[in-house]
């Protein structure tokens, strides 16, 4: 009797250990990939969240960063200069270690929904609870466009904000120089109103959450001019270097769900 009742309760916690690392799924965090069309230091950066509705699906977004080269040292180190291509993605279960990719996009409504003219790309992971070994063939929504394959491996140290108001500086400078520059040309209020006074961008918008982490832009009375570059984007906060707890830089991506090289690049001034 004991030795029956001794291997129940084996069966039972083995079961339990089983279920619960079957149950692990996509970890949430920053991972770092390597693809093909990178060159020298530059990475790509998933970052990934959970679906607070769902529990088997998550949001992601997919950024390519541009290192500064011959920087040794921790991955923190490594500093990004520029991110040139961003996606939004919704992801859900497709099978034990499958994930489908569905492109984002700011809806006619003004909320945020899967595209339905975009392909799905698909991450399948090597092992449960783990992006190391991970492979993700990326379609693209242009046509005849070549799946670009990025491979898994480690972190990378950037972290997914929520709002963060302040002020910020649109910078179109892909080399970075513009990242120590003290110039302001859009505030973010505590009450989530982005003003915007920029070359091409004058006018203030109302931002509302639409999905975690994700925000879209509707104009808060007349608008200047520039109102299609703001109303059409799906709004994210990044930490790309995140030096916490010794100091942070955040910045406000604004991307382009028909064009991820069109990014709208924000840093934050203190």
């Amino acid at each position: 009797m004991k030795n029956r009742l001794r291997s129940t309760v084996l069966a039972l916690a083995a079961s339990f250990f089983v279920s619960a690392a079957g149950a692990a799924g996509l970890p949430e965090g920053s991972f770092s990939g390597s693809s093909p069309l990178l060159r020298g230091p530059d990475v790509m950066a998933l970052l990934v969240r959970k679906d607070p509705v769902n529990p088997t699906a998550y949001y992601a977004l997919l950024a390519e960063y541009t290192r500064i080269p011959y920087i040794p040292g921790p991955e923190r180190l490594e500093i990004a200069r520029w991110v040139p291509r961003v996606y939004a993605y919704r992801l859900e279960t497709i099978g034990k270690l499958s994930y489908s990719m569905k492109p984002l996009r700011v809806s006619a409504a003004g909320g945020i929904e899967v595209d339905p003219g975009a392909p799905a790309s698909v991450l399948d992971l090597a092992e449960n609870g783990t992006l190391d070994g991970a492979l993700l063939t990326r379609n693209d929504k242009s046509a005849g466009v070549t799946p670009e394959r990025i491979a898994f491996k480690g972190k990378v140290s950037s972290t997914w904000e929520s709002w963060v108001p302040g002020n910020f500086f649109r910078s179109k400078d892909s080399t970075g120089g513009d990242y120590l520059k003290k110039d302001i040309n859009t505030t973010l209020s505590k009450d989530m109103v982005a003003d915007m006074f920029q070359q091409d961008i004058v006018g203030k918008f109302d931002a509302t959450e639409k999905a975690p982490g994700m925000y879209v832009f509707t104009p808060k009375g007349v608008v200047a001019k520039g109102a299609d570059q703001v109303v059409t984007r799906i709004g994210v906060f990044v930490d790309i270097v995140n030096w916490k707890p010794f100091f942070t830089t955040d910045e406000l991506l604004l991307i382009n769900p028909d064009d991820a090289k069109d990014v709208g690049f924000y840093y934050e001034r203190h």
